[in-house]
This record gives structure tokens, C-alpha cells and sequence, in this order.
């Protein structure tokens, strides 16, 4: 079991680098702070200041905040959280937007948000067409027009011809991972976009009762199939295109106990999905995209909801093992999906995350 008296006596007040240099007056008036991260990328930060109070120097108070001296758009902004002896950094990006809320009988407060470099992707929109070109290949293109590195870890196929109609870049890519069942993220300069299997995130341990302060966890078949089709036309070869993955893509992946689709085949019989919207061109694509389908629903058969105690090292990514939650529920295998780190000055540090599995343990 985790010892959490250093932590529990430790400080948990958020650091904050403006500019590379540490910012004092902003740790000291910081009221509330949320950031946030999904698996589609992009972390948001919002944070909430007192307004009011002496400058250095000066005996009366006055607005804080407000000169464009620490805050103002487009200053790189740092976040590092958890026990003052052991920082981590959880937050690096642009301040892109300044709020001053005033309440009669309330201290002012300075609002900010801020995003992270995927914010450059989300803001420029392009007409463009792509032809014999991957998924990889599409990111280290979009990763160099806006001067970032490029790491690719997804296995998909060549497509003749790729349209990027009035999308954002951030947009566009989200789209190719999300039919790979794929993530996309920016890490210190570099932009990715890697499978599941690929994603190299760390290891938690979570323990109901100890670090884990609440926890939801649920097995639904509503969104399981059997199987999942994909159909269209291959122009090239006048012929049709007919392609289906099946629950053994799913059960390769549930290594610790019953998945989804095979629970669903025993309770209510075949129950198949198709795939409509987007035409494939080949019947590599249409594989492609079966198969991611079908793992995406597969996954999200088991889904978490929790708060820790405050856990900085969680990301999207990490790898989640549960104690203490029942035979069915408990042990490794959960990918988180969503964080978010919280601290305010009641509660000090929590982190709310979701995470996912396509199992339940054989205790069920």
C-alpha cells in the first residue's frame, strides 16, 4: 500500500512558469485550476485568481492583473502539480483568453484559459487534397507546416486520394485517427498520433479506500456488436468492396477475462454493426476501418469514472490497475481516456479521470 502521509502533509499549491520564470504572486492568489485532456488531444487549462490585493512595495490594494505585466495572450504558460517535493508538469501552453468577474460582496477574480500547441492545428482551416498518401504520412505533413515533429505509430492504409474540405488541421487528423481507432496528441514540441497497442503510457495503481476516493465502474452491452461491416466500391477494380471484422479481433484484446461481443453472442445472439457514412476505396481501408470499430466498441464495454487524491503522473494513456473493487472490476487493463487535474482551497489537489477496458474479471 502507497504511504500518503508525506503527501497528505505536504503542499499541493500549483507552480506557475510565465515565460520560463517561475510566477510567486500567481501560486500565492490562485483561487481554482482545472486542466483538462481527452483522447482526442488538446489540453485545457482554466484558472481562477483573486484580483485584489497590495503590490510589491505598496501599501493600498488595487486591481491585480491587469497591465499585461504576467498574463497576457500569447505568453507560454507552465503548470507543475503535486507535492511540492516531487512536481510534476502537467500543463504547457498559450494563454488565449483573460476574464475579470466582479460580484458585489465578492473578492474580483482574473479568469484565464489557455490551450496547448494543438491550439495552432484547431486554428488554421485549409482546402487541400492529399493523394497517395497514409495516415503517417498526412501527419508529418501537417506536423511540418506548423514547424513540429512528427511520430507516428499507426498502421494504415495508402489512400489514393484525401480531401481536407474547409477542416481545420486539428480537425483533419482527429478524423484520420478516429477511423484507426487512434489517438492524436502534441508532447514537447512533437505531434502523435499512435494506436492503442503503440501508445507508451505509464503505469498507476489505484486503490479504493486509499488514493482512490470514489469510483464508478460499469460493464454495458448497449454499443457492443459481433461484428462489424464496412462496404463500398473499388473504382479502380469495378468491383465491390465487402469486408467484416469479427469478435476475434475483439477477444485478442481482452486478455483478463470475458469481453463484450462474446458476452453479448451468449446473452442476446448475433448482434451486428455497419458502418455507412464514410465510403471506402479500397478494401484495405474498409478493413482498416472495421477493425477499428470494432475495437473502439469492444473497449468501452468496462468504463471508469473516479477521483484520486491527486495523481500529476496520470495522462491520457496511462495504464490503470484497481484494488479493492470486486473480482468482476479489479486488475490491470484500464486506459485512461480523460483527466483532469483539479486544485482549489478547500480540497487542495484531485484528479478526476475516466478510463476504459474491454473485460470483465472472471469472478462476474
Amino acid at each position: 500500500m502507497p504511504d500518503t502521509s508525506q503527501l497528505l502533509a505536504d503542499s499541493t499549491l500549483p507552480r506557475f512558469y510565465v515565460g520560463g520564470e517561475e510566477k510567486g504572486d500567481l501560486a500565492r492568489d490562485v483561487s481554482r485550476l482545472d486542466i483538462e485532456e481527452d483522447a482526442q488531444g488538446m489540453k485545457r487549462l482554466r484558472c481562477v485568481f483573486s484580483a485584489i490585493g497590495p503590490e510589491r512595495g505598496a501599501r493600498d490594494e488595487r486591481l491585480l492583473y491587469q497591465d499585461g505585466a504576467i498574463l497576457d495572450f500569447g505568453v507560454s504558460l507552465e503548470v507543475a502539480m503535486g507535492p511540492a517535493s516531487l512536481p510534476r508538469t502537467v500543463f504547457k501552453g498559450m494563454l488565449s483568453a483573460l476574464e475579470l468577474a466582479m460580484e458585489q460582496s465578492h473578492e474580483p477574480e482574473v479568469r484565464i484559459y489557455a490551450e496547448d500547441k494543438l491550439m495552432q492545428l484547431r486554428m488554421t482551416r485549409r482546402f487541400k487534397t492529399y493523394e497517395n498518401a497514409t495516415p503517417a504520412d498526412l501527419l508529418r505533413e501537417i506536423a511540418g507546416q506548423h514547424g513540429l515533429q512528427a511520430d507516428a505509430q499507426v498502421d494504415g492504409p495508402g489512400m489514393a486520394v484525401v480531401q481536407q474540405w474547409n477542416q481545420s488541421d486539428l480537425a483533419f487528423l482527429r478524423g484520420q485517427a478516429r477511423r484507426l481507432a487512434a489517438d492524436v496528441w502534441i508532447d514537447d514540441g512533437k505531434l502523435h498520433m499512435a494506436s492503442r497497442e503503440k501508445r507508451q503510457g505509464n503505469n498507476i495503481t489505484l486503490i479504493q479506500g486509499n488514493d482512490l476516493l470514489a469510483v464508478e465502474l460499469r460493464a454495458d452491452l448497449a454499443h457492443q456488436r459481433t461484428a462489424v461491416k464496412v462496404g463500398g466500391f473499388d473504382d479502380a477494380q469495378q468491383d465491390a468492396i465487402d469486408e467484416e471484422a469479427g469478435g476475434g479481433v475483439a477477444s485478442a484484446e481482452a486478455t483478463g477475462g470475458r469481453g463484450g461481443p462474446s458476452i453479448l453472442q451468449q446473452a442476446f445472439g448475433e448482434r451486428v454493426g455497419y458502418r455507412v457514412r464514410e465510403a471506402p476505396s479500397t478494401d484495405a481501408e474498409a478493413r482498416a476501418w472495421a477493425k477499428a470499430d470494432l475495437q473502439r466498441r469492444a473497449r468501452r464495454f468496462v468504463t471508469v469514472r473516479g477521483i484520486t487524491l491527486g495523481s500529476p503522473t496520470m495522462t491520457v494513456g496511462s495504464l490503470v490497475k484497481i484494488e479493492r473493487v470486486g473480482p468482476a472490476f479489479e486488475g490491470e487493463g484500464y486506459y485512461v481516456t480523460r483527466v483532469r487535474h483539479c486544485f482549489d482551497r478547500q480540497q487542495g489537489m484531485r484528479t478526476h479521470f475516466e478510463a476504459e477496458r474491454g473485460w470483465i474479471g472472471s469472478g462476474s
